[in-house]
């Protein structure tokens, strides 16, 4: 994070290329390509033709345009000061001078930028949730997720890896990338034979050639490269949700993976009611759950890296308490260790009771 620093920059326009002007940058606000292509622009101007820029914020205060060429989202602007009431591009000098009219002094410390690029989704993709594109009216709304997955190639064996990094290229979900250094999984690559075979460092013994079968441009793996059956492919993901869809999105699958856990646990789920995530309120905590079941409500929810699981609305039997040694309430690291406490808690309570 960049806090907004209140000293003034001289803002002068003569003589200066359109993506570093008023008007220009203006211009390049009628359309997400627009500017999408003004961001570009001011990057490659700034690291590789080491021009200094002009200080803009645009978009009614949404992006920060720096003297080097970055892009970065702004955030922290108080709710009862629209973004329509900000003027669609301002010079650093007049952006501070709006602030200082419209914001009291001890709400502007809240006023941050994220050195993002802007998080600019492109616009031939669209949310995963709803489907609906990205434009220049929404494209500030967004939330990104930058995931990694491994993918069978069964559906694509015969076909070269070139042609399939192009039909994942042409999907609208996500941006997929494949990146050199990790492309392919087989078992047939396995190589448990000793990396150094001869050392006598205690670090490197133990080590060996390729324990997990995954091959790179370094292995001879390029775009030529045939898929063979059995086959599986790393892919970096890159995804953008509009900001509903991402609170629905959570909503939805933090329920559903919550309601399996319970239900294995042997828990019949009577009800689930969600509430905002207690223990952090960003964008991508997704919300906490009261889990009403036949014996009581258990709260449930993640807590950064762990599950808080608080089970002080449950009338708990004595040997239950054994159990929980007395607690209401435990972290867990992860979705398989929440089961199999929630197992265990389960157990003790039917075991006294006909309830199940």
């Amino acid at each position: 994070m960049i806090r907004f620093s209140l000293q003034p920059h001289e803002n002068n326009e003569v003589g200066r290329p359109w993506y570093d002007t008023l008007k220009g940058i203006a211009f390049a606000l009628t359309s997400l390509a627009e500017l999408k292509r003004l961001v570009s622009e001011r990057h490659d101007a700034g690291y590789n033709r080491g021009e200094r820029l002009n200080q803009f914020y645009a978009l009614n205060g949404r992006y920060w345009l720096d003297t080097c060429g970055n892009c970065g989202s702004v955030s922290g602007i108080p709710k009862d000061i629209p973004h329509a009431d900000i003027p669609l591009v301002l010079s650093q000098e007049d952006f501070f001078k709006f602030l200082n009219e419209h914001i009291a002094e001890e709400n502007r410390s809240s006023i941050c930028t994220t050195m993002d690029g802007g998080n600019l989704p492109a616009s031939e993709l669209s949310c995963p949730q709803c489907g609906q594109g990205w434009s220049i009216v929404n494209c500030h709304d967004v939330v990104v997720y930058h995931t990694t997955e491994v993918f069978p190639l069964a559906d694509f064996v015969g076909m070269t890896l070139g042609e399939v990094k192009l039909l994942y290229n042409m999907k609208s979900d996500a941006i997929y990338w494949m990146q050199p250094d990790i492309l392919i999984r087989h078992d047939r690559f396995i190589d448990n034979s000793p990396k150094y075979p001869n050392t006598e460092k205690d670090w490197e013994k133990g080590i060996v050639v390729n324990e997990c079968g995954w091959v790179s441009e370094k292995d001879g793996i390029n775009d030529d490269y045939v898929v063979q059956e059995g086959d599986e492919g790393f892919f970096n993901i890159r995804k953008y949700f509009h900001g509903e869809c991402n609170r629905n999105h959570l909503a939805e699958e933090e329920e559903r993976k919550f309601r399996e856990i319970f239900e294995k646990a042997g828990f019949q789920v009577v009800k689930m009611t969600s509430m905002p995530n207690q223990y952090c309120s960003c964008e991508k905590c997704a919300p906490w759950f009261d889990v009403e079941t036949v014996f009581g409500t258990i709260r449930i929810g993640w807590r950064k890296r762990v599950i808080n699981i608080d089970w002080s609305g449950l009338n708990l039997t004595e040997a239950a308490h054994e159990v929980t040694n007395g607690q209401d309430g435990i972290h867990v690291g992860g979705w398989d260790k929440a089961e199999d406490y929630l197992s265990c808690i389960h157990k003790h309570l039917s075991h006294l009771s006909p309830a199940s």
